[in-house]
């Protein structure tokens, strides 16, 4: 079987999987989270030399907000009252984040002279950064479905598209340094198919806001600078992909890294649509 089957493959299997889940279980997606940030951090750990026993605590510290706020809202605040903190909580999390992003956009560009901090800390907090907006899946799931949809639309559509367009028309590196696969070409040709799969969300959906189409521009250029960031740490520890664990694309984290940075400027975009 081709490398290229092998990816269409197991790429229906966990679209199949996740979206199942996104519409008939809100608790089966919870736990499929979970599974994905343990995994992701393990592989995180494993290409930045992070002890376990940080990564152990860090991934502690993340999965124990989601159950600490919900135990607040359940039993100390049974009305919800404290939804609206919940909310600012979120939306100053996907600032940071999004900061966060910045600064690996920089590293990215700057790569090898400029590479992330090799301190126990600075590993941490990026883990912390990298793993909290999945948390916020969440969220969006319960505000409105079809935006959920519209995310994995955009970081799916991105990979895909810039995939084919890349293996069609790709001539010039998008990053030597980092990737030797990507091009400038497959990366126009990812962001033109986030535009058309967009506007047919807008269609079918009838949220007929142009203001989508910029968001999903600027979401599809982040998902690629989580794609490069990764390759960051995959190229000091010396490793092809993060992990073997999906057929055609590597691990976990090869798999994510475009979600985990698409996902906090996605959210902060939907909070700007809606209060401006």
């Amino acid at each position: 079987m081709s490398e290229l089957i092998k990816r269409i493959l197991t790429a229906v299997v966990l679209a199949s999987i996740t979206l199942g889940l996104v519409f008939n279980s809100i608790n089966g997606f919870a736990i499929l989270l979970l599974i994905a940030g343990v995994t992701v951090g393990y592989e995180f750990a494993k290409l930045s030399k992070m002890p376990l026993i940080l990564l152990g605590l860090t991934l502690t510290l993340i999965w124990a907000m989601p159950f600490s706020t919900y135990y607040i809202m359940v039993f100390v605040d049974p009305n919800q009252n404290l939804i609206i903190t919940l909310a600012l909580f979120i939306v100053a999390m996907m600032v940071i984040s999004v900061v966060f992003w910045l600064k690996n956009l920089y590293l990215v560009i700057n790569y090898p002279n400029k590479k992330p901090s090799n301190s126990a800390l600075n590993k941490a907090v990026s883990l912390f950064l990298l793993l909290t907006p999945m948390l916020s899946l969440l969220f969006i799931h319960s505000f409105d479905i079809d935006l959920l949809i519209l995310l994995f639309i955009i970081v799916w559509g991105a990979d895909t598209f810039a995939y084919f367009s890349g293996k069609a028309f790709g001539k010039n590196k998008l990053a030597p340094n980092l990737s030797g696969g990507k091009t400038i070409e497959g990366v126009v040709g990812g962001l033109v198919g986030v535009l058309l799969m967009t506007g047919v969300w807008m269609v079918i959906t009838e949220n007929l806001n142009w203001e989508f189409l910029i968001l999903a521009f600027i979401t599809g250029i982040f998902s690629v600078i989580g794609d490069l960031y990764e390759s960051i740490y995959k190229r000091e520890a010396g490793a092809k992909d993060s992990g073997n664990i999906l057929p055609g694309h590597g691990g976990l984290f090869d798999r994510l890294d475009g979600l985990l940075a698409a996902t906090p400027v996605f959210m902060l975009g939907i909070y700007l649509l809606n209060n401006i």
